[in-house]
């Protein structure tokens, strides 16, 4: 074959037409295996990002795992020492109240003798026995502030915020007719009840205090010493329960068990802490190593699968860039780039063999019209 191809036979085109066929094939495999490449690399992001979420989520998983463990145990440690210290208060609070009962026995056996001797002294002297009553000596003869303040809120529910009550409520429910008759009406009828009730009061207090003065006045020193007796009983009651020393309740198997799980507690946050070193030193790889050797041979062999692609695809570029080249230099340069092209080859065929043609140059010709 000459230099020029224009002068060549139609041996010398089909020849330029496989050469082309060739070229154009490595450009469709390129093409091929390039869409392949796109598609592995997708593959292979989502395969590491599936293993690394793995990764993190069976991780944060067996972390939570192991520390709900120890959670429960310390819960648990928790439950039974709170078990204990409620056990323990119940029977120091019996104890103390035994305690109480046991050193105030002899106060309120001397209560007794008090009240004994005051109803024995009432029905001696043949007063009514209701005048030995708290209530009696709160309203007619008050010792102390507490009865003075006992007396002044029964006279104040007597005198005044009973009957306001109850005008307001026969003012709105009961009373009818006419503003001044309801007004009169609402005044006159509290007006008779602290009327009554005063004289109620003073009735009592001559019938009874002026009376029996001497008595009452007596039951008086006795009721005191009654009252001094509570005292001395609450003074003891408040001093047991201020009392910090518990050995005379002889609680030491409880504390002997609050001091047990003490050292539980400590021993299981010792272990708790132990256990998140190891899982952050050894655990931990021993994990991320498991999911690596069951998930990235997987990975490593579409890694490999498109290594062997990429070397693939070069080797069909550099085999393209060579046959391109070699089409270039020796026929582009003479029929041009539109003629090296398998559609227009296969024209330039079909011309020649239609008009009986000898040359690559004639076929050209009469396709651009010039024959």
């Amino acid at each position: 074959m000459s230099g020029n191809i224009l002068n060549e036979d139609k041996s010398t085109l089909l020849k330029v037409l496989a050469e082309v066929k060739e070229r154009d094939g490595l450009r469709a495999d390129i093409q091929t295996m390039k869409q392949q490449r796109k598609r592995l690399l997708k593959q292979i992001q989502q395969e590491e990002k599936s293993i690394k979420d793995e990764t993190l989520i069976t991780l944060k998983k067996r972390k939570m795992e192991l520390e709900d463990g120890y959670d429960r145990h310390l819960d648990k440690n928790r439950s039974d020492r709170k078990s204990v210290i409620d056990k323990k208060e119940k029977k120091k609070t019996e104890r103390m109240n035994q305690r109480v009962k046991e050193e105030t026995r002899s106060v309120y056996d001397e209560i007794k003798g008090y009240e004994a001797d005051l109803k024995g002294l009432f029905r001696k002297n043949k007063v009514p026995s209701i005048c030995s009553s708290k209530a009696y000596y709160a309203l007619f003869a008050p010792s102390g502030f507490v009865e003075k303040l006992k007396m002044a809120l029964i006279l104040f529910g007597i005198f005044a915020a009973f009957p306001f009550v109850a005008t307001l409520f026969l003012r709105g429910f009961v009373f009818s007719g006419t503003q001044n008759m309801k007004t009169l009406l609402t005044v006159l009828v509290p007006a008779i009840w602290i009327i009554v009730c005063l004289l109620l009061y003073f009735l009592i207090y001559i019938k009874t205090k002026i009376k029996h003065l001497e008595v009452i006045e007596e039951g008086r020193k006795i009721r005191d010493s009654i009252k001094a007796c509570n005292k001395k009983i609450k003074a003891i009651d408040n001093s047991i329960k201020k009392d910090q020393d518990e050995s005379v309740y002889k609680l030491d198997a409880y504390d002997k068990q609050v001091k047990k799980l003490d050292k539980e507690a400590d021993s299981i946050n010792e272990d708790r802490k132990n256990a998140l070193k190891n899982f952050d030193e050894k655990t931990k790889s021993d994990i991320v190593d498991e999911i690596n050797g069951r998930r990235k041979p997987k990975l490593e062999a579409m890694k490999k699968e498109k290594a062997e692609l990429e070397q693939s695809i070069k080797q069909c570029e550099a085999k393209e860039a060579d046959k391109s080249l070699k089409i270039t230099n020796k026929y582009a340069t003479y029929v041009g780039e539109d003629f090296c092209k398998a559609d227009k080859l296969n024209d330039l065929l079909a011309i020649m063999e239609e008009h009986d043609l000898s040359t690559i140059g004639e076929a050209i010709a009469a396709y651009k019209g010039q024959r």
